[in-house]
């Protein structure tokens, strides 16, 4: 932090003195720190330690929580890239999300009323999620997974498939007569 830095946030400290109390600024702001390597080093390892025992004290509903919330976030980073992952399809995920929610394939199956046969198609890949069990799986995760989500995974299967299918791209366009272009 450079003396222009320090300066301001001396200042800044001293115009909240005016409002708040000590206690008060401690419990309201983060101020940036002025450490050297080893103070940053004994921090950051203070606050694992402090997370990591924050990690193992949570209820059962905030681990559930915090585990749709990570695999929300994935699935929002994944559809945002232009670049499809074949290891991060629908089955990756629905997996993921059995782990967070800690059910087997059967369970969920019930849960979401479909049959567990139909779940282990569309897990590995053998069947397309389908908008119903989208708008299921929005329900079964408390909306913390929105049916949006699971459709962007399914939207950038097909998009893949548009891009590789080439047999099918041929056989269907060899079925098409009297191009619209061309009949002017």
């Amino acid at each position: 932090m450079d003396k222009k830095d320090k300066t301001y946030y001396k200042r800044l400290y001293e115009k909240l003195r005016e409002q708040y109390t000590d206690e008060e600024l401690a419990e309201a702001f983060v101020f940036p720190p002025d450490m050297d390597e080893e103070e940053k080093k004994k921090a950051d390892k203070e606050l694992w330690e402090f997370r990591k025992k924050q990690m193992l004290n949570r209820a059962p509903e905030e681990k559930i929580l915090s585990n749709l919330l990570s695999i929300k976030y994935h699935i929002e980073d994944y559809a945002r890239e232009r670049q499809f992952d074949e290891g991060q399809g629908v089955g990756h995920y629905l997996n993921e999300y059995m782990n967070a929610v800690n059910r087997k394939q059967k369970e969920l199956a019930e849960d979401i009323n479909i049959h567990p046969t139909r779940l282990s198609r569309i897990l590995n890949g053998k069947e397309r999620l389908s908008l119903s069990i989208a708008y299921r799986l929005e329900k079964h995760s408390g909306g913390t997974i929105p049916a949006i989500l699971w459709w962007r995974l399914v939207q950038k299967e097909i998009e893949q498939e548009i891009r590789a299918d080439k047999k099918m791209r041929e056989k269907e366009m060899s079925k098409v007569k009297n191009v619209a272009l061309h009949r002017a």
